[in-house]
């Protein structure tokens, strides 16, 4: 008997499942029932001119001299050439004045490098290195502006 009731039951959530995919395939996209209307003669007549905003001024990078490279180098010299300029295009990216290592500026302080977060601390912005479970509002508010601070030193640029 039990049996029969497991079959009965099967089929009947089959059959649930196939009309209710089924009915999904069958239903038309709506069309629109009415025609858009047509814009007006005077709204043709003036074209809108939309306003762009006027393009920011940047300087231009200094090109740093590049040294012939020798023997087997010749190949990664041009990559490792063109690479710091990508890296200091722009404003969201910190420079490891140790290692010369360039990262961008973290969302999220338990997401950044330990390099940055020992920077932090070592120009005295942070007292100590959080732990992420330590992150709470006001601490997250302090180090945004510990990040900010940290990107505006010249040696981290």
């Amino acid at each position: 008997m039990a049996e029969l009731l497991f079959i009965a039951t099967t089929v009947f959530v089959a059959y649930v499942v196939f009309e209710v995919v089924g009915k999904n395939k069958e239903t038309p996209k709506a069309a629109p029932a009415t025609e858009p209307p047509k814009p007006s003669v005077a709204a043709t007549a003036t074209p809108i001119e939309k306003v762009r905003p006027a393009p920011a001024v940047t300087k231009p990078l200094a090109a740093k001299p590049v040294k012939k490279p020798v023997g087997n180098k010749a190949k990664s010299a041009p990559a490792k050439a063109a690479s710091p300029a990508a890296n200091n295009s722009g404003n969201d990216t910190l420079k490891n004045p140790k290692t010369g290592e360039t990262a961008k500026i973290p969302n999220n302080y338990a997401f950044a490098k330990r390099w940055i977060k020992d920077a932090l601390v070592e120009e005295g912005l942070l007292d100590r290195v959080y732990k992420n479970n330590e992150l709470d509002s006001a601490t997250t508010a302090k180090i945004q502006t510990a990040l900010d601070q940290l990107k505006a030193i010249e040696k981290y640029q």
